[in-house]
């Protein structure tokens, strides 16, 4: 049975410790792994950190009403500056999600308007996915924050499963291994092997 998604100011807390151990990941990438595959088959790991920075700093943009454009398809790598210019997209993405009212207000959205709650759990999405992809790229540890998986899996459990696959958000689910973690069922359910 699914669960209610995370709507309240926990959110913001969720989002800042997501982001920080996305941030440490995004540190360790050296600049020579930059043009080196992702587990997102369409871009490398220079270009998977620049959507992240990218994807930041449009959520806070929409939150904050500000009418962004749509992050590009072919995002750019930053190279030595990736952490960097992800910390400040974070801080950014952060004070814009803080904002009284920020949570439950209809912003524009990428799929029409949306509340900033419903923003704040892609933006939570992305974080701990991708930064788990990142970290399987370059090969150092991922440990998320277990109460941001649990918000990831009761987002994502309000979505069609067949709605996010034709929207090309994930590939086909995977199997899980026996005994599989909350996290391990989260990368399994997005197409990613645990």
């Amino acid at each position: 049975m699914a669960r209610d998604p995370v709507m309240g100011p926990e959110l913001v807390e969720l989002l800042e410790r997501s982001y920080a151990t996305t941030s440490v990941v995004l540190h360790a990438v050296p600049a020579e792994r930059s043009d080196a595959p992702s587990p997102c088959e369409r871009w490398t790991v220079g270009q998977l950190g620049g959507h992240l920075v990218g994807g930041a700093t449009y959520f806070g943009k929409a939150v904050n009403d500000q009418s962004p454009e749509l992050p590009t398809e072919e995002p750019p790598a930053f190279g030595d500056e990736l952490g960097a210019a992800f910390d400040e997209a974070a801080r950014f993405d952060l004070a814009a999600f803080g904002r009284s009212g920020a949570l439950d207000q209809p912003h524009e959205f990428a799929f029409g308007p949306a509340p900033g709650w419903v923003i704040a759990n892609v933006s939570l999405s992305e974080s701990v996915l991708h930064g788990w992809d990142v970290a399987c790229a370059i090969g150092v540890p991922y440990s998320p924050d277990d109460a941001a998986v649990d918000a990831v899996l009761r987002f994502q459990s309000q979505s069609s499963e067949d709605d996010l696959r034709s929207e090309g958000m994930f590939g086909p689910a995977q199997p899980v291994p026996a005994n599989p973690t909350p996290f391990q069922e989260l990368l399994a359910l997005t197409g990613r092997r645990p």
